[in-house]
């Protein structure tokens, strides 16, 4: 594993600080549970830990994407939810 990445508890504290409106962000069983009241269980998102950068996907993996090279938890948390606006435009909207 490459030690220049963050651990799981810097890129949670990132998501839960950058997560918009109605997101949450959960320890579940030490990946991270990422969810929106209006989304089904099947669209229930995990984060974690892919061979040392942070990716995710939903149950059905219609919705996953990665973090691969990127190093700072702020950065990783941007990203995730940049890329997770390009499936839920509608639940994530762009700060002006």
């Amino acid at each position: 594993m490459n030690t220049d990445y963050p651990t799981y508890e810097e890129v949670m504290k990132a998501l839960e600080e950058t997560a918009p409106e109605n997101w949450l962000v959960n320890d579940d069983y030490h990946f991270l549970g990422v969810n929106h009241p209006s989304l089904t269980d099947d669209q229930y998102i995990a984060f974690g830990d892919v061979n040392g950068y942070f990716g995710f996907n939903d149950i059905n993996a219609d919705v996953c994407g990665y973090m691969e090279g990127i190093t700072e938890p702020t950065k990783i948390a941007e990203s995730f939810w940049k890329q997770l606006q390009a499936f839920y435009p509608e639940l994530i909207k762009e700060n002006n």
